[in-house]
């Protein structure tokens, strides 16, 4: 299923850098594509494509808004299991980027050099950043719905649990944006 929103109407945005910032530059017919993937899930050691449709004339790919959203469901384990944190980051072992034939970035090891990556950040870009899975051991046991998650004191982790649930974010970011069809790989998914 694919669903478009153009014109003036945006989508609800599930991160929370874009809930308080307003555009107050130039302002551009826009288009928010989202499409839902046939199969649409992937098991453990399985590769997943993802492939963007070309550009039309005057069209670009705004950095950073690129993403695989999906949700995590733990549940059939043990009672007591929750997600790691930055699960998002610890899922994708290897990433390709190709435009056309030409392979752009190749990645082995992408899960250990994102999760490094992301001890640099500061605590601000943490905080915006659960939807990738970084978050308190809290919240991770809270959205996990784990046996032994806290019940008092968490009452904001609560209100963010309301709010984001299972979903989660694998962001498809490159440098180099083109008019040219584009496809990630995101292999052997742990």
């Amino acid at each position: 299923m694919d669903v478009e929103f153009t014109g003036s109407e945006m989508p609800d945005s599930l991160s929370p850098k874009h809930m308080s910032k307003t555009l107050n530059g130039m302002k551009a017919y826009r288009a928010v594509n989202q499409t839902t993937f046939v199969p649409s899930s992937a098991e453990p050691g399985e590769t997943l494509y993802v492939r963007v449709p070309r550009l039309g004339e005057n069209e670009v790919v705004v950095p950073g808004t690129l993403a695989l959203v999906f949700d995590i469901d733990i549940s059939g384990g043990h009672a007591n299991n929750y997600l790691v944190q930055n699960v998002s980051r610890a899922l994708v072992s290897r990433m390709k980027v190709k435009f056309g034939t030409e392979v752009l970035q190749n990645t082995d090891g992408y899960d250990i050099y994102k999760i490094y990556e992301d001890l640099f950040l500061t605590q601000e870009q943490r905080d915006n950043m659960l939807l990738e899975g970084i978050q308190s051991e809290d919240l991770c046991r809270i959205r996990s719905n784990s046996g032994d998650k806290k019940t008092s004191g968490v009452d904001t982790e609560k209100k963010l649990n309301e709010f984001y649930g299972t979903k989660y974010v694998i962001r498809l970011a490159t440098t180099v944006l083109s008019t040219r069809g584009h496809c990630t790989t995101l292999s052997r998914l742990k």
